[in-house]
C-alpha cells in the first residue's frame, strides 16, 4: 500500500493538512496529493505578511521597537510575498465583500491600507496586555517556534506563532488570525500545546486567538483535555484514511474561494476532467 509520505511528499503531518482533509477531502487530494497548481489569494499574502511583520517587531531590539515603522515593515513584507505569489501566473482571489471604498473586495489595496493598522494593533497588544514572550531553553523568545514530534508513531510538525506568559503567570499558546471570525474549534491550540509539552517538557494550560482586525485577544481556552492520546487517535485515523484513498468532496459555500475549484469535479470545474474521481474512471486528456 502507498504510504502517507509517498502520497504527500512529506514525512510529517500538520494540523493544517488534517483540517484541509476534514473540511474537504477532495481539496486535500487535489492540492496535496495531485499537486494541482493553486490560485493565489490576497488574504494568504496579507496573512503571511502580517505574521512576518509581527515577528520582526517581537525580535527587534528595544530601540528598534521604539522607532518601529509599521507601514514600512508591512509593505516590505507584502512586496516579498506578493512577488512570490505572482510567479504562479494565476488570477488572485479576493475575500470579503465589495464596498464603496473597496469595490474589488479585500484586494491588494485593502491589505496595504489595513495591514499596517493590524500591525499597530499587535504592537499595542504587546505594550498594554501584560503578556510576555516565553523564553525557550536556549534563551530565545518563543516566536514562530518549530515543533516536530512523533505522536502515535507518526511525525507531526507545526509552527507556533507565540508561546506567552499571561499577567497571571499562565503559559498560553497564542495563534494570530487575520480572518473576520474567530475559529470555532480550539483543536489547533490543543495540538500545539501537546507538541510544546513533548518538545520542552512544559504544558501550556491555556490557548487563545489574537484577532488582527480588532486587535483583541479571544477568551483563554482550557486545553487540558487536548491530550497526546486524543491527538494520536486523530492523526492515526487521518493516516489510515489518506492511505486508503478516502477523499470525499464537501461542496458548499466555501467552494467559491477554494484554490483548486477549477480542477474539482464536484463543482464541475473547467479542468476537472484532468483529475477523475478515484473510481477507476479514466482521464479524458
Amino acid at each position: 500500500m502507498t504510504t502517507l509520505e509517498n502520497l504527500t511528499g512529506r514525512n510529517y503531518v500538520s494540523h493544517s493538512a488534517m483540517t484541509t482533509w476534514l473540511n474537504c477531502g477532495w481539496n486535500f487530494y487535489l492540492s496535496r496529493v495531485q499537486g494541482v497548481p493553486e490560485n493565489p489569494s490576497y488574504w494568504l499574502v496579507g496573512g503571511k505578511s502580517l505574521h512576518v511583520s509581527t515577528e520582526v517587531y517581537d525580535l527587534a531590539s528595544p530601540e528598534a521597537q521604539a522607532n518601529f515603522d509599521s507601514t514600512f515593515v508591512f509593505n516590505t513584507e507584502w512586496k516579498k510575498e506578493f512577488t512570490l505569489a505572482l510567479e504562479s501566473g494565476k488570477d488572485f482571489r479576493a475575500g470579503g465583500t465589495a464596498t464603496k471604498a473597496y469595490p474589488n473586495k479585500e484586494d491588494a489595496q485593502w491589505w496595504l491600507d489595513k495591514g499596517p493598522k493590524m500591525l499597530d494593533f499587535w504592537i499595542q497588544f504587546r505594550q498594554d496586555s501584560g503578556f510576555q514572550l516565553y523564553l525557550l531553553p536556549d534563551g530565545k523568545p518563543a516566536v514562530e517556534t518549530e515543533l516536530l514530534q512523533t505522536v502515535n508513531g507518526i511525525n507531526m510538525r507545526g509552527f507556533l506563532d507565540r508561546l506567552m506568559v499571561s499577567p497571571d503567570g499562565e503559559l498560553v499558546v497564542i495563534d494570530i488570525k487575520t480572518s473576520k471570525m474567530e475559529p470555532k474549534s480550539h483543536a489547533q491550540l490543543g495540538t500545539y500545546a501537546t507538541l510544546v509539552e513533548k518538545t520542552f517538557g512544559i504544558r501550556p494550560s491555556k490557548g487563545a486567538y489574537w484577532m488582527a482586525r480588532t486587535g483583541e485577544l479571544s477568551d483563554l481556552f482550557d486545553l487540558s483535555h487536548y491530550t497526546e492520546q486524543r491527538l494520536g487517535v486523530q492523526v492515526a485515523g487521518f493516516k489510515v484514511a489518506v492511505e486508503n484513498n478516502i477523499f470525499i468532496p464537501n461542496p458548499g459555500f466555501m467552494c467559491g474561494t477554494c484554490s483548486v475549484n477549477a480542477a474539482c469535479y464536484a463543482v464541475n470545474g473547467k479542468d476537472s476532467h484532468k483529475y477523475p474521481e478515484l473510481t477507476g474512471s479514466e482521464s479524458h486528456e
